[in-house]
């Protein structure tokens, strides 16, 4: 988890800055990536209280309090972030349908007004779905004893305090938690994903198969390749939760009928899960050449300290999108700003 971690901050981190460049400029669906990107921070930075429990061989008592009774607020945030990633995504896989399909109508259906209120209405939504997960959990301490050592008449106990987090046992909030999980089905695995199955096959069909490509600016066929991308992975990495969670809807988080399999299979999702939000910009450093090239120049000019700049030059062809102040060695003229209209 901790590499995870590494990679989801420095990655996300990198996307953001390279989104922020003039070549992305005038794309809506590079607004929806910035806040996909920001989603995955929170989704899987605010897992570091767990990996601190898991590395606290002793534990701590303030911090074990601390780290119980937070439980059910920190999940709530992440699974906030979780759902707005997957709506982000969704939005960005149809706004690119309607873009391969209806191009000369595409600026007139998806300005920026538009698209800062759908980002507002989902995110407020997310908060709106996710709430009722914390009114209907409760943790519970109990005083347990340990043996610290033992000797041949001599037994040495210390008291310690046990925590576990579960809903709350009365029919009421065993139906709200039923009915928690079955929205959480249906509104962030099984429609988003039919949907953005549909919408991918659509925008294989038009862009590739029927060569539609060709009509695209090199800036729209980069974002509609990370939108793909995005997509994709999306489906192969997050399609698998949909059986925990019926699971879970089924019978409930705290049936005792739930099996090995069912606790192992949650296990996986979630570290799909964590994978998925970590892992945008190397998916897209691994299937599209333009951000690939944008990358690279953009870690060279902005990252790399300038001493080691004076030993090498970034080649001209990795420089379309990038635009810089820095002026590299033998050349006296700044990096040109490339701006490429749809």
């Amino acid at each position: 988890m901790p590499m995870l971690q590494l990679l989801c901050l420095s990655g996300n981190i990198l996307n953001l800055l390279i989104y922020r460049l003039p070549y992305f400029q005038g794309s809506t669906s590079v607004h929806f990536l910035k806040v996909k990107a920001y989603a995955n921070l929170v989704f899987v930075e605010s897992r570091i209280f767990e990996v601190i429990h898991a590395w606290n061989v002793h534990a701590d008592p303030s911090f074990e309090t601390f780290y119980w009774y937070t439980k059910p607020y920190v999940i709530a945030i992440a699974s906030i972030s979780g759902t707005v990633s997957t709506w982000m995504t969704l939005v960005i896989t149809i706004e690119t349908v309607l873009c391969v399909l209806l191009p000369f109508h595409f600026r007139q259906i998806c300005t920026k007004q538009i698209s800062l209120i759908i980002l507002l209405s989902f995110v407020l939504f997310g908060i709106v779905l996710h709430i009722p997960f914390i009114f209907s959990q409760t943790v519970i301490s109990s005083l347990i004893l340990k043996e610290l050592e033992s000797r041949q008449h001599d037994r040495c106990y210390w008291v310690t305090s046990q925590y576990f987090m579960q809903t709350y046992r009365e029919p009421f909030y065993e139906y709200i938690q039923k009915t928690y999980y079955w929205l959480q089905i249906t509104l962030s695995i099984l429609i988003p994903n039919i949907a953005m199955l549909i919408c991918s096959i659509l925008i294989v069909m038009q862009f590739s198969l029927k060569n539609h490509g060709q009509s695209f600016s090199q800036r729209r066929k980069c974002v509609i390749r990370m939108t793909v991308a995005t997509t994709l992975s999306h489906l192969l990495l997050e399609g698998p939760a949909l059986l925990t969670f019926a699971a879970v809807a089924r019978k409930g988080a705290n049936s005792a009928d739930h099996g090995n399999s069912i606790c192992i299979l949650a296990h996986g999702n979630n570290l799909l899960s964590v994978i998925n939000a970590a892992t945008p910009f190397f998916v897209f450093l691994a299937f599209n050449e333009q951000f690939r090239r944008m990358s690279l120049a953009f870690i060279q000019v902005h990252l790399v300290p300038r001493r080691f700049m004076k030993k090498t030059s970034v080649p001209p062809h990795k420089l379309q999108g990038v635009s810089s102040s820095i002026k590299l060695v033998n050349n006296t003229s700044s990096l040109a700003r490339n701006y490429t209209n749809l």
